[in-house]
């Protein structure tokens, strides 16, 4: 049954791959696009399809696969249904170095730079307080809420001096724009990507038994450097989707719940089937935000928004009787 559910979640991916190179500020027929491959010829249809759709489909798909897995790996850790992959601190780290680099005009390949390091710092910091004595992961989602107010506070006070223009490009970025891919290298990340998921993927058997409580890993034979890889690894995943679309919620919430309900809580099919099913969930809100309202473009982080607000009510609604 759970093949069957990955295989029907393949096809809609590919489905929404599809989608996503059709649909836009303007419809592109996908025969028109593979007459031209047969042919060899390269019509404007055909490069607006392959040399700015196709790359920001492949983005779309590797951050919502990315922060889908990430997701589901917090949840299971700290036995949370609504862990985040931005609960180490990430996206305020990110925030910071973005509102840093926009604001001083450090430029297009410094600003996805500054905003990646910002992620990483909050990271490391989150690691090297992790050797500290009891550090479980109550305390790491308190960490890292306590870094992301210390961030926030701090991109205020960038926005306090800074220019209007500034202060409402770092906020668009904020709220999620997978219009920039093109600026780095994108395969090196999405290649980066994979490798991280493929890795988080080989632990699937200690991340069941994390999940099953600290006390029972550590007389598993689970130890906290185990631990504490699997964790970096799965906050690394939420820094590279800042690269590729900025920050992005709900995406790392929602997906592993709706993964976890067809394929239960076993992650050596969960984490698969999370990355699929995140990976089709964010290139469908890539091509609404894009189509919706043309030639205007929605930042992507408002699809998921709403999408996260609606999951958010159903999750209180179907939960309300347990309190």
């Amino acid at each position: 049954m759970k093949k069957i559910i990955l295989i029907i979640s393949i096809l809609l991916l590919i489905v929404s791959i599809i989608a996503g190179l059709c649909f836009g500020t303007e419809f592109i027929s996908p025969l028109i696009v593979l007459e031209d491959l047969i042919r060899g010829t390269k019509s404007l249809k055909f490069e607006i399809v392959y040399e700015i759709r196709f790359p920001r489909v492949m983005a779309a798909a590797f951050a919502g696969a990315a922060l889908s897995v990430s997701g589901a790996v917090f949840q299971s850790l700290f036995r949370n249904p609504l862990a985040d992959p931005f609960i180490t601190g990430v996206s305020g780290g990110a925030s910071l170095g973005i509102s840093f680099a926009v604001i001083f005009s450090l430029g297009p390949i410094l600003t996805i730079f500054s905003s990646f390091i910002g992620s990483i710092i909050a990271i490391a910091i989150l690691y090297i307080m992790s050797f500290g004595k009891g550090f479980g992961g109550g305390i790491f989602i308190l960490a890292g809420v306590a870094m992301s107010f210390i961030f926030s506070s701090s991109v205020m006070l960038l926005f306090s001096v800074a220019e209007s223009q500034s202060v409402h490009k770092a906020l668009i970025w904020m709220m999620g724009d997978l219009s920039s891919n093109g600026i780095l290298n994108q395969w090196i990340i999405l290649f980066i990507i994979s490798v991280i998921i493929l890795l988080i993927w080989i632990y699937h058997r200690h991340i069941n038994i994390i999940s099953l409580g600290r006390s029972f890993s550590h007389s598993s034979g689970i130890t906290d450097g185990e631990l504490r890889i699997i964790l970096i690894l799965a906050s690394i995943l939420a820094a590279l989707t800042v690269i590729l679309g900025g920050i992005i919620p709900f995406v790392g919430l929602m997906i592993p719940h709706i993964a976890r309900y067809f394929n239960g809580y076993d992650n050596e099919t969960l984490i698969p089937l999370s990355a699929v099913t995140g990976a089709t969930f964010l290139i469908l809100s890539d091509t609404i935000s894009r189509s919706l309202i043309s030639p205007y473009e929605i930042p992507i982080g408002v699809i998921t928004g709403f999408a996260g607000g609606i999951f958010f009510l159903f999750f209180v609604f179907k939960s309300r009787e347990v309190y």
